[in-house]
């Protein structure tokens, strides 16, 4: 396990190495689960502990040779879980508001999770295509127990991503695939759309779940059916925001042990 991303334990790295930000040397081992297909992505593990209390996820592609290699072992049965152990980098140069945001990264693509006996499967070169989202997580906040659970939705139609939308400790990370279910689409009054809301979202956005706190134990699992309410997106006719189901494919990742939610 390395030191620079010791989970459970707030592991830093202060080495000199640039990347300054909020609470200092934002240089570490910053791993990250991959899933998807066309796209592909990344999600950093965060912690509330310097410096991986970042929320980021990036649409990616790797260079050729990594890519035949994760195929080949996912055609082998090998479709599970998948990480990307980066070599060392200061994560605040993901920042798209940045100067100079970096556009890659090297690493090795692990079969399950590299901290936990993974296997490294190839060495690999993600390039950058698109901060999907990026948001460094306040170490010192509480999470509201009030709030309603809340996820960030993004990818393309057939293959539409859920990544709980992580805020204050304790809290949890999850990903999942969901689609939305055809002729659930209303907008706030209940009016149906009678349309398709969206092609796809190459950016994050906010979804929530009336009537289920955001806390572990009311988290969306696989197989189950629930209404979300887009807020902060443009719904049918141009209304604010609007509301419809998403089913739940499957889940990629659960972690409540980092985030302090256990």
């Amino acid at each position: 396990m390395s030191a620079t991303h010791q989970h459970g334990h707030g592991g830093g790295h202060g080495g000199g190495h640039g990347g300054e930000h909020g609470g200092g040397d934002t240089t570490g081992l910053h791993g990250m689960l991959l899933f998807g297909t066309d796209p592909l992505y990344l999600s950093h593990l965060p912690m509330f502990g310097h410096p991986h209390n970042f929320q980021v996820i990036l649409e990616v592609a790797f260079d050729d040779d990594a890519e035949a290699v994760l195929s080949a072992d996912r055609e082998g049965g090998g479709d599970g879980m998948y990480t990307f152990a980066p070599a060392e980098f200061p994560i605040i140069e993901l920042d798209p508001a940045g100067a100079g945001a970096r556009t890659s990264f090297d690493g090795t693509i692990h079969r399950g999770h590299f901290e936990r006996g993974g296997p490294a499967l190839t060495p690999a070169v993600a390039a950058v295509r698109e901060v999907v989202h990026f948001a460094e997580l306040d170490v010192a906040a509480t999470h509201d127990t009030d709030q309603e659970l809340t996820y960030l939705c993004f990818g393309r139609p057939g293959q539409f991503h859920l990544a709980h939308h992580v805020t204050a400790s304790p809290d949890f990370d999850q990903v999942l695939t969901a689609q939305m279910v055809p002729g659930t689409v209303t907008d706030q009054a209940g009016r149906p759309a009678g349309q398709d809301v969206t092609t796809g979202f190459r950016s994050a956005v906010p979804v929530r779940f009336a009537g289920r706190k955001d806390s572990p134990v009311s988290r969306l699992t696989s197989g189950e059916t629930a209404r979300g309410f887009f807020f902060q997106s443009v719904g049918p006719a141009g209304s604010h925001g609007f509301h419809v189901d998403l089913a739940v494919d499957r889940q990629w990742y659960l972690e409540l042990r980092e985030l302090g939610s256990v």
